[in-house]
């Protein structure tokens, strides 16, 4: 990391605030439609060796559905908020102030109720997620480094397409 990404880094306390608000957010939107399971990552320094004595540097959590047809999500407090919605593309990279961590609750909300359409190809995916006010963002994400090079005209049209359901049900609820 460069001096200049170091002196605009977040420091452990802004992560460990960004994640006890989405944690209780979590938890209320799945319920007990999921299973969320959290992990703290310290960084290590030059020699390898790790010093538990700080604070970690990553904090992530995943929220894994009950329902096999639900999205699946990944929450990473590092430089930046990472919410991960989908197998390639879906990946939003959001500061830490107070509109980033309301749009990183409105992806994870719009996930949860079933709101996200992923469009994959080979090596890449496209996913849209529409949130409750009726904006749709979207992002696009490449596996390789071979896919940006090889062309698929059309692929957003002719890939295969998933809706994903929503993590409560009718017959959960």
């Amino acid at each position: 990391m460069s001096s200049e990404e170091e002196a605009n880094a977040p420091d452990f306390s802004e992560q460990a605030r960004a994640m006890q608000e989405l944690l209780p957010y979590l938890h209320d939107i799945v319920g007990d439609t999921a299973e969320i399971t959290t992990e703290d990552y310290w960084g290590s320094e030059p020699d390898g060796s790790v010093d538990h004595d700080q604070a970690p540097s990553i904090r992530s959590a995943y929220i894994r559905p009950h329902n096999a047809a639900a999205l699946p999500m990944d929450v990473s407090c590092e430089q930046w908020i990472v919410i991960e919605l989908g197998r390639i593309g879906g990946r939003w990279e959001l500061g830490y102030d107070s509109g980033d961590l309301a749009l990183a609750k409105a992806l994870l909300g719009a996930a949860a109720a079933g709101n996200v359409i992923e469009t994959t190809a080979l090596g890449r995916s496209k996913v849209d997620v529409t949130l409750t006010d009726g904006t749709i963002v979207t992002e696009t994400g490449y596996d390789g480094c071979l896919t940006i090079l090889i062309p698929l005209p059309g692929w957003k049209t002719w890939g295969r397409t998933t809706r994903y359901e929503p993590y409560r049900t009718n017959a959960s609820e």
